[in-house]
């Protein structure tokens, strides 16, 4: 994620930083916090986490990914369909929310689609498994 400086008077950094301090947090990372809940809609169940791929937002308390979500939809099921018959331990709110949250960050979610091809993890499993292994445990 790009950065850039917003100027802030001394004495509102220092109220940032004392706050900061007492969570245990980067001042810079407090002021993104608080900025992003005021300015970015807010979405209950999704939360972003920091993944060895870089930040993934996902369905809070679970490993499924709002690029998951999107995918079984852009793959033909709707979003009842996706609650009833594939990821039936998340709730139909939590589907919509993923949704919404897909429209208000397309791009982001949709470079995650491209990078994350079904194709990419067939490749990087033979990698790291070997064709045999990859071939077993697809069914090949």
């Amino acid at each position: 994620m790009e950065t850039v400086p917003v100027p802030l008077s001394k004495s509102l950094y220092d109220l940032v930083a004392r706050r900061a301090a007492t969570r245990n947090q980067a001042p810079a990372r407090l002021v993104e916090e608080i900025l992003s809940e005021e300015l970015m809609p807010h979405h209950p169940y999704v939360e972003v986490l920091d993944s060895r791929c870089g930040p993934r937002p996902v369905i809070k308390g679970t490993r499924v990914g709002v690029d998951v979500i999107v995918g079984y939809g852009q793959a033909g099921y709707s979003p009842r369909e996706i609650v009833d018959d594939v990821l039936t331990h998340l709730t139909l709110a939590q589907v919509y929310d993923a949704l919404s949250y897909y429209e208000d960050h397309r791009a982001e979610v949709d470079q995650s689609l491209q990078v994350n091809t079904t194709e990419v993890w067939r490749e990087t499993l033979r990698q790291h498994l070997g064709a045999e292994m990859v071939g077993k445990l697809l069914g090949e």
